[in-house]
């Protein structure tokens, strides 16, 4: 088993329910993540929604659903089911920061179950875990000024 865990905490300009929409908006993840490909919603549900999600390296791809559970404008939760995850689990928490704007906490634990899967998993998660909360930020600073939303890929 290889196990990927991360922790990361912040203040963003921008209000908790902002920040909050944002993370809850998973389709537009392929906008500015550098690493989804493909974010669409396959199923709701009362409260949060199931996702199919394609992650690329290069020309490797990885195509996986995940579950999310959303609780306005407190905390988002990630799981997957995925047959090459023994465990995966994203949590975002949302709360005003004293200094105004809102703190974000999140966490990221991966157990990759899968040996021949472990080179692309450990690549594919260890990038995830250091720019996800970046990319977030990014954007929310892009939103309050009004810049374009959008970032450029590098073409492979």
């Amino acid at each position: 088993m290889f196990k990927t865990a991360h922790r990361e905490n912040r203040v963003v300009a921008v209000s908790t329910e902002r920040m909050f929409d944002l993370v809850a908006d998973v389709e537009r993840y392929p906008e500015f993540l550098p690493l989804m490909q493909e974010a669409r919603i396959v199923h709701r549900h009362a409260n949060g929604y199931e996702t199919e999600q394609v992650l690329m390296l290069g020309l490797l791809a990885y195509r996986f659903r995940s579950r999310t559970e959303l609780e306005s404008p407190h905390s988002i939760t990630v799981t997957s089911a995925d047959r090459n995850f023994r465990h995966f689990d994203i949590r975002w928490l949302f709360a005003p920061a004293a200094e105004g704007g809102c703190r974000i906490d999140f966490a990221l634990d991966c157990e990759i179950r899968s040996f021949w899967f472990k080179p692309l998993g450990d690549v594919l998660v260890a990038q995830m875990a250091l720019t996800t909360v970046n990319a977030f930020a990014a954007r929310a600073r892009r939103m309050e000024t009004g810049q374009a939303l959008s970032v450029q890929r590098p073409r492979v």
